[in-house]
Parts: C-alpha cells; structure tokens; sequence
C-alpha cells in the first residue's frame, strides 16, 4: 500500500487542532512540554473520556506516553502559529513566556477550550500508541472560532453552514 497516498487521502478529512500538555520530569516545577496533535476525539460521556494518537516514534515519547495527567487544548482560528511551534521537537514551554495559565500550567492561554485530564488507558495500535484520558475538569468559549487543519492548509471555523 502506498503510504504517501493513503496519507493524501486521510488529510482530506478535516479535523480540528489541539496542543497536548504534559509536566516535563526534564525541568524544575511548572515546565510543562507541548505537542500539536489533530487525532483528538470524543470517546464517550458517561464516564467522560477523550483519545488522542501518539506516534510510537514521536519526540520525547516517553514523557506524554507515562503523564499520568494531561491537558487537551483545543485551538482557536489565529492560532496556526502556536500549532506550528508545538509541532517541531524539544517544544517546552517555561513559566516566565506567559503561554500557560497560573492556576492550570496545562492549560494554554487563548485556547478555545482546554480539557483536564488523567490517563485512564493506553493501548498500542499499529504504529501509534493510544492513549484514553479521563475529563476531570473542562471549560470552552462557545464565541471562539476553532482552528481546522485540511490537506496540509490551516482554517477556521468562521464561517459555517
């Protein structure tokens, strides 16, 4: 099967963008590392869990694949620059660049909607590891446009139908 092709093919699904936070065990207290991720999704209500798809070859693996707490920051359109930084290696975030929130480290600043979680489980599936989350606290802004990612391109969810 031809890889380049079928990843093609699955970019032609629009998704939304997150940046996932975890505490960097690298760093003194309140060092927290991102990482831009768009395979996000709902799993279910009742309890309240989320997942999101770490590459078994991701930078620093090791660290999101053992968090046992983190956050899920859902981007708003105007952020495709934040999303770009998380996206390369070695993204810490320290406390004095003011990109987190004082009483949430996990939680990015201007997100449109943030997402507190704790591992509830992690499976490996193909080349991705999967990992499950437990909502322990959530909060959005219903006015704020969501940043979309589609065939390479960023969007936003300004203007819908």
């Amino acid at each position: 099967m031809d890889k380049k092709a079928l990843r093609h093919t699955l970019g032609g699904f629009a998704t939304g963008v997150c940046v996932i936070t975890a505490p960097d065990p690298d760093h003194r207290s309140g060092h927290v590392i991102g990482m831009t991720a768009n395979s996000f999704s709902s799993v279910s209500l009742a309890p309240p869990l989320v997942q999101w798809c770490l590459d078994l070859k991701a930078h620093r693996y090791d660290v999101y694949a053992d968090a046992p707490r983190f956050g899920v920051n859902l981007l708003g359109a105007g952020q495709a620059l934040l999303s770009r930084r998380f996206a390369r290696e070695n993204a810490h975030i320290t406390p004095d660049e003011g990109l987190t929130e004082a009483a949430q480290p996990l939680r990015l600043k201007e997100a449109a909607a943030f997402l507190d979680c704790e591992l509830y489980e992690r499976r490996e599936v193909g080349d991705h590891l999967v990992i499950i989350g437990r909502v322990l606290a959530f909060d959005s802004d219903p006015q704020r446009a969501g940043l979309l990612f589609f065939r390479g391109r960023y969007g936003d969810t300004g203007v819908m139908l």
